[in-house]
């Protein structure tokens, strides 16, 4: 099916979550705050495949899902809500999130989801400029949106996506190389 595919890393899970009782609490945060961001949406948070990746999330939304709506209007909610559970959260358990977004075919079998597009998707994800951003940013969400679902969502118009609060942003990663992707970073706040 042709649908709309989110990616999401925690950002320093593996250096800061030492132990299994902070790695479980840090993981139960980010699917709480996932979930309530979803439904401030309005996003079917139920009806979205989902596979855990230990310290993220592959979301597959629904084939009739709006994508233009997985993007500004889902990260605002998300940072809203990642800023109000960082204000009294620790260093090891303060949530700061990578996501990813992208749109195209997906396949399935017996282990989950898979394609050229959800391979994109991660390419993306673990792009090192944009993992190099979000860290001189210091901000608690990026959000890499790709070329084509930027353009599309662009091109429909209307007020759910502001070009001007996306930049540009070159990613070579593996086999993905020169590849433009679009930039959106929550504001930083001093308060953590």
């Amino acid at each position: 099916m042709y649908t709309t595919m989110i990616a999401i890393d925690i950002v320093a899970f593996g250096q800061r979550c030492h132990d299994t009782h902070t790695q479980r609490r840090v993981r139960h945060e980010l699917y709480e705050r996932l979930s309530e961001a979803f439904a401030m949406t309005n996003l079917p948070w139920a009806a979205c495949h989902r596979e855990d990746r230990g310290d993220g999330v592959l979301i597959v939304m629904p084939a009739e899902v709006n994508a233009t709506h997985c993007l500004d209007p889902l990260a605002h909610h998300l940072a809203v809500l990642l800023r109000g559970h960082n204000r009294f959260a620790s260093d090891a358990t303060r949530l700061r999130i990578r996501t990813a977004v992208h749109h195209g075919y997906v396949e399935r079998d017996d282990h989950g989801v898979f394609s050229p597009a959800t391979v994109h998707l991660f390419r993306l994800l673990e792009a090192p400029a944009f993992k190099k951003a979000l860290q001189a940013a210091g901000t608690d969400l990026g959000v890499i949106v790709s070329d084509t679902l930027y353009t599309e969502a662009v091109q429909r118009g209307g007020n759910l996506v502001v070009p001007s609060a996306y930049k540009q942003l070159w990613i070579n990663c593996k086999e993905v190389r020169r590849a433009r992707a679009w930039l959106w970073l929550s504001p930083h706040h001093s308060d953590h």
